[in-house]
């Protein structure tokens, strides 16, 4: 998968109860660095380098002595020595409570992820990996691509500790064509309903366990979207995809959408209004996953054909698929 490299470094520092005991002697003190990496996006709504700049991220940081990630017990990572700190950017990384040192022995265990107060990440005694509550904004131009990274069994070293972000949510997105090469068509809203807006993402299997309300999100479209004929147009616009909770579809799952119908001499002839389309049964959005639906409008609102692809986020695009024959 292609990365973005961050040339930009953050300068850390460890700071601990007993740092006399992990610490080296001052003129030996080697901080540690981080650079950063995105996972390859394409759409401006996507973090990206340049974003992840902008928003920052916040890091943990166990030191977990000779005992690597794998064989951590519940409570095992203990007090993080970076306990949240933000990293900003200027012109280079700054580190809230920074400078921060390696220990002098021991295996170091990473947890970063975008700075977002939507966000609140915690380790509970029971755990042995923390977690982060995450809440989608209604607001489909206020939502975020809420990125994440993890790094284990990491000792010191002189170079810079590579934090890997990778995508969290599902982006999803819509294409439309008609099911009649004749006719004219213009959508006015499409949205989806009935999926959750809040879970919680476990470092431990990279998967969220959802909860919260059922939201609606408004797909931003330009205004009278037009579609024509059988052609399929692809409704994005810029920061425009959805990026929305992972999570199976459900019998409250669905899709809504209005658009007119015209015929040749653009008359209109036909008009749908939040015509729905269950999405029960249909694949479940994974996390980091682009989801497009290519939604075939008809010319008297009886039928919607749709049919959905995922694609990872590292590719350039996806190409949507036909739906189904009728």
């Amino acid at each position: 998968m292609k990365k973005i490299l961050l040339a930009a470094v953050a300068a850390l520092a460890i700071v601990g109860c007993s740092q006399n005991e992990e610490i080296e002697k001052a003129g030996e003190k080697a901080e540690i660095n981080f650079g950063t990496i995105v996972s390859k996006t394409t759409r401006a709504a996507v973090t990206n380098i340049d974003s992840l700049q902008k928003s920052g991220f916040t890091v943990y940081a166990y030191n977990t002595g000779e005992t690597e990630m794998k064989s951590v017990v519940a409570k095992g990572l203990g007090t993080p020595f970076m306990n949240g700190a933000i990293a900003t950017y200027t012109t280079k990384w700054d580190l809230t409570g920074g400078p921060y040192y390696w220990p002098f022995n021991g295996n170091v265990q990473f947890f970063a992820h975008a700075t977002d107060a939507s966000s609140k990440y915690e380790l509970k005694d029971s755990d042995i990996y923390p977690t982060i509550t995450y809440t989608i904004n209604d607001d489909a131009s206020k939502q975020k691509d809420f990125v994440v990274a993890q790094l284990y069994n990491q000792k010191k070293t002189e170079n810079d500790v590579k934090l890997s972000f990778l995508h969290a949510l599902t982006q999803v997105n819509f294409s439309a064509k008609g099911s009649n090469n004749n006719l004219k068509y213009t959508i006015s809203s499409i949205s989806i309903e009935g999926v959750a807006n809040t879970g919680t993402y476990s470092f431990a299997d990279s998967t969220w366990s959802v909860t919260g309300k059922a939201g609606i999100y408004t797909y931003p479209i330009a205004d009278n979207a037009p579609v024509s004929g059988t052609t399929i147009s692809d409704l994005a616009q810029a920061k425009g995809a959805l990026m929305l909770m992972p999570q199976a579809m459900t019998t409250d799952s669905k899709i809504k959408i209005s658009y007119n119908v015209y015929n040749a001499t653009d008359v209109k002839i036909d008009a749908v209004t939040d015509a729905v389309i269950s999405l029960n049964n249909t694949a479940a959005w994974g996390v980091g996953k682009k989801v497009r639906y290519t939604l075939t409008l008809s010319s008297e609102g009886a039928t919607i054909s749709f049919a959905p692809e995922v694609g990872n986020w590292s590719t350039s695009d996806d190409t949507p698929v036909a739906p189904p024959a009728e």
